[in-house]
């Protein structure tokens, strides 16, 4: 059965109004140059209408968040196709704009009853959305100071290649892990939780977090952005290493000793240096 097929309706109409919007803003601007500011507010005009539209049909929610990723989206195909340095930061957007939009599709292809507008991960946390305005000024005022900190095409090569890498494994994670894999760490076991050690995750026994750590650092390493790297990199090693170990302590209590020998058998966990809950039986004596 295709991916489509198994599309839930909410998910259709963010897949349909992401491509409707991308080729939209690819219509109204492949031919536009920045000097031409009349027609730019033109056609500026027009994609604020259909944003409106968004509001008032059915699954408006949805609709607008797919819109405007899809406008994203589309801005950042037309700013790839640029010779400046601008074209990185196109590459960061296109990155980002598929990403929010791939993990709600995920969700309504795979887990459609836990499926929301949250799925989008758009308001994950507001740590999150800092990070991301942080890393946008940081772009902006190096490109303003140093300019030529921002045309590093090795340094936006390998961001591209750790964001296309890290994308690839999440979505193998949740195509594998299917209706088991969730957005939120699950304190209940229920009858359809199963061990998943298939796959990807005959590799590493977190692939959906490793698959996002090294997207983060992939994004600040395609706009050159030297601090919010580093601070990606302290931030959000520190989130997954507290994640990881949260989530095998519930592991262990949904599975016991099937998730022990899996932990023995698959030592990775995915993000460097992140080693996860180490059972130790001493220690559960003792307690």
């Amino acid at each position: 059965m295709s991916v489509l097929n198994t599309l839930i309706l909410e998910g259709k109409v963010a897949l349909s109004y992401f491509i409707a919007c991308t080729l939209l803003v690819l219509t109204l601007f492949q031919s536009c140059s920045l000097t031409e500011i009349w027609s730019i507010a033109t056609r500026g005009i027009i994609l604020g209408l259909t944003m409106c539209a968004t509001c008032f049909v059915p699954y408006s929610s949805v609709a607008k968040r797919a819109a405007l990723l899809g406008i994203i989206f589309g801005i950042a195909i037309l700013l790839s196709l640029g010779e400046t340095f601008w074209k990185y930061f196109g590459w960061y957007l296109a990155s980002l704009s598929f990403f929010h939009l791939s993990e709600y599709v995920m969700v309504a292809c795979y887990s459609p009853d836990k499926l929301s507008v949250d799925s989008f991960l758009l308001n994950h946390s507001p740590e999150y959305q800092i990070a991301a305005v942080a890393s946008w000024i940081e772009f902006g005022v190096e490109l303003w100071l140093f300019p030529s900190m921002k045309n590093m095409f090795v340094a936006s090569s390998m961001g591209l290649l750790c964001m296309i890498g890290g994308e690839t494994l999440r979505k193998l994670a949740m195509i594998t892990a299917e209706s088991n894999f969730t957005h939120i760490i699950q304190t209940r076991k229920e009858k359809s939780h199963v061990l998943v050690t298939r796959g990807i995750y005959s590799l590493c026994r977190h692939p959906g977090y490793a698959g996002w750590f090294w997207w983060s650092l992939g994004t600040q390493l395609t706009l050159c952005n030297p601090i919010c790297l580093i601070g990606y990199i302290w931030a959000s090693w520190r989130f997954f290493n507290e994640r990881v170990y949260d989530e095998e302590i519930t592991l262990i209590d949904f599975f016991g000793e099937e998730y022990l020998a899996y932990q023995k058998k698959v030592t990775s966990v995915g993000v460097p240096f992140v080693k996860g809950f180490e059972y130790n039986v001493e220690m559960v004596k003792n307690s």
